[in-house]
């Protein structure tokens, strides 16, 4: 299911004409059960049946999961056409595993586990890009989570001859991914690289914090800006 990823350029390059479809979770235990005292916690049965309903209509070239068992069990139910046990082992939709797209929150819920259990759990996707253990340290107030941010902004822009990539990550880190409002459960919204002259974009306020935030230099905006 997973395969080795295409041509990565480092350097951000806004004339990028790839479309980034950015999907947010399905209803997890925690969003129910609060507060949700174990870590990894998984989909309801309404996320599950909401990740299943989905079947977008892109066909995704590139599918990109935060490293947590919520966002994996949305994303291979949504895509399980393209994903499932019953797909030729032709099949063009890559996968990867990156986890830099975690919660930016720190309750126990938005804790993963180790990649050994990942593994065990996903036996078809490839979790060598996570640590061992899951002791990723929090980010330390705002400013660690933009950066974060802006990091995974540029990883995509670098990314070269995709034409749909889904992000399938979490609500708090989309705060800061991404301007707009909060997203909900299995929501996914469409974006487009920024050019050259949208650059009075950037400036923002992080829904979840309240804070003004610059989205840049990387900016995402909303495909029908």
């Amino acid at each position: 299911m997973a395969s080795t990823p295409k041509h990565l350029d480092t350097q951000t390059h806004v004339e990028n004409p790839t479309t980034i479809h950015i999907l947010r979770h399905g209803e997890s235990l925690h969003n129910i059960q609060k507060p949700y005292p174990h870590p990894d916690p998984p989909l309801t049965e309404t996320g599950t049946a909401q990740a299943l309903a989905l079947r977008p209509a892109s066909l995704p070239d590139l599918i990109l999961i935060s490293p947590m068992t919520r966002t994996i069990q949305t994303a291979l139910l949504a895509f399980s056409h393209l994903l499932g046990p019953a797909v030729p082992l032709t099949s063009c939709t890559e996968v990867q595993i990156w986890p830099d797209l975690r919660e930016a929150r720190h309750e126990i819920c938005n804790k993963g586990v180790s990649r050994a259990e990942l593994a065990a759990r996903f036996p078809g996707l490839d979790f060598g890009g996570c640590r061992e253990q899951w002791d990723y340290p929090p980010d330390a107030g705002p400013g660690e989570a933009e950066v974060r941010a802006e990091r995974v902004r540029g990883r995509l822009a670098g990314l070269r001859g995709y034409g749909d990539v889904w992000v399938v990550t979490h609500r708090g880190f989309l705060a800061y991914l991404v301007q707009g409002e909060r997203f909900g459960v299995c929501e996914h919204r469409r974006y487009r690289f920024a050019t050259e002259g949208e650059d009075g974009k950037r400036h923002g306020v992080n829904r979840d914090t309240v804070l003004p935030q610059d989205f840049g230099p990387t900016l995402l905006v909303p495909v029908d800006e």
